[in-house]
């Protein structure tokens, strides 16, 4: 399987630099036009089906690939395993006021934040879950922190957590099966790079 991981488009938040954790915050224009470019840059790669977290940003995201794409609106699957970290009190708070959070431990033992190896595990069951739907090459539309914990996990923290500031519309391709292993090829790339 092929897989184009793709951070949803912006949403206000991210504009003024918030934690938006699994609040459900809509996407802005701008997230609406990230979404469209990269389902233009999508559109010749063979992607069969868009997989998306269920919160808003994410699947506005999604419907606006699958649309660009040349896919139907029941090509797009939310995936309760795509959605966002649970970042406990971060939610809410600006980056700025919380810069530990970008610590190596990325927020380990802060009481009601979704532990890391939690968030790896069910982002590794995202990958076998799309692998066995027999696609050839799908898109999923996750978000920045969830990314990134899978990205640290397929490199061996070489990207990822700690290290990787995701762009919005960001592209990683991810290659592999559950079998032989999945590999990362290439990390948040701009749509407009892609």
């Amino acid at each position: 399987m092929k897989l184009y991981l793709i951070r949803h488009g912006e949403t206000d938040w991210n504009q003024v630099h918030r934690f938006q954790g699994r609040e459900d915050i809509p996407l802005n224009a701008d997230g609406i036009n990230q979404a469209k470019l990269t389902g233009n840059v999508l559109r010749h790669t063979g992607i069969e089906a868009v997989y998306t977290s269920p919160l808003q940003r994410a699947l506005r995201t999604a419907q606006e690939i699958a649309v660009q794409a040349g896919l139907r609106a029941e090509d797009v699957y939310p995936m309760k395993e795509l959605i966002e970290r649970d970042l406990g009190p971060y939610s809410g708070q600006m980056v700025k006021d919380k810069q530990e959070y970008f610590t190596v431990a990325a927020g380990a033992g802060v009481s009601g934040m979704e532990p890391f190896d939690n968030v790896l595990v069910r982002m590794q069951q995202a990958l076998v879950l799309m692998e066995r739907a027999g696609f050839a090459a799908v898109a999923a539309v996750s978000h920045g922190a969830a990314i990134n914990v899978l990205l640290a996990g397929l490199s061996g923290h070489e990207v990822g957590t700690g290290k990787t500031k995701l762009h919005n519309g960001g592209i990683s391709v991810i290659k592999g099966t559950a079998a032989e292993g999945f590999r990362l090829v290439r990390t948040n790339v701009r749509p407009e790079e892609f």
